[in-house]
């Protein structure tokens, strides 16, 4: 009895492996996209009311809120990838009270990044790591500063950063991954401060479900 059970346990075992190893996705094309909470981490900015007093206010600003990235990538193999993305931050609000000034100025940043993805599998779950450059574009909207031949408006301004993530996905299907992960453009000149992107993503993963169940 003891032995008809051991055979049905591991046959049991083997057929969950079977099922596991068959929703691996296999390396390929891939696009997905993702949103999360964004932080700019930008600093306090001189900004104007409206009001002959206090004509200006120094603020500081909200930095965070909701982001979106869109990307297209290649699985290399099961340990590496590439991928090339376009991210859109929250803006940082700078709320004047009082103001007569009836927008808010913000500071607005995206970024055009591409990556190489490190990858650790085990069994549906991947474990990975991300390291790249990020070309990171700023804008203004508002009047951060006063007006004045001394002291112009901000212009936008652009700048290139290296960038660093971290992450988790799960192999919902053989085409289908949902992740969780962590990524930062790390701070560089023009102004610009560490952006972070805490998000959750799935991706659609262009591979051959014939082929993925080892039939080929």
């Amino acid at each position: 009895m003891l032995i008809k059970n051991t055979r049905r346990v591991s046959a049991l075992i083997m057929a969950s492996s079977f099922i596991i190893a068959a929703h691996a996705t296999k390396p390929g094309f891939y696009l997905g996209a993702q949103a999360g909470v964004t932080n700019l981490h930008n600093q306090t900015q001189t900004v104007q009311t409206g009001l002959s007093s206090p004509a200006t206010q120094s603020v500081s600003p909200g930095n965070t809120g909701i982001g979106e990235r869109f990307y297209l990538g290649v699985g290399i193999n099961k340990y590496a990838a590439a991928e090339f993305g376009y991210t859109h931050y929250a803006p940082s609000s700078y709320n004047v009270s009082p103001s007569a000034i009836v927008n808010t100025p913000s500071i607005r940043e995206n970024g055009i990044d591409l990556v190489g993805k490190a990858m650790y599998p085990i069994q549906n779950f991947v474990v990975f790591a991300k390291l790249g450059g990020i070309m990171m574009f700023k804008s203004y909207s508002g009047s951060l500063q006063p007006i004045s031949p001394s002291e112009p408006r901000l212009a936008a301004t652009n700048n290139f950063h290296p960038l660093i993530g971290v992450g988790a996905s799960y192999d919902m299907t053989q085409n289908w991954v949902a992740d969780i992960s962590w990524t930062r453009a790390l701070k560089g000149g023009n102004g610009f401060q560490n952006a972070d992107f805490m998000s959750v993503g799935i991706s659609y993963h262009f591979v051959d479900e014939y082929c993925g169940q080892f039939l080929c």
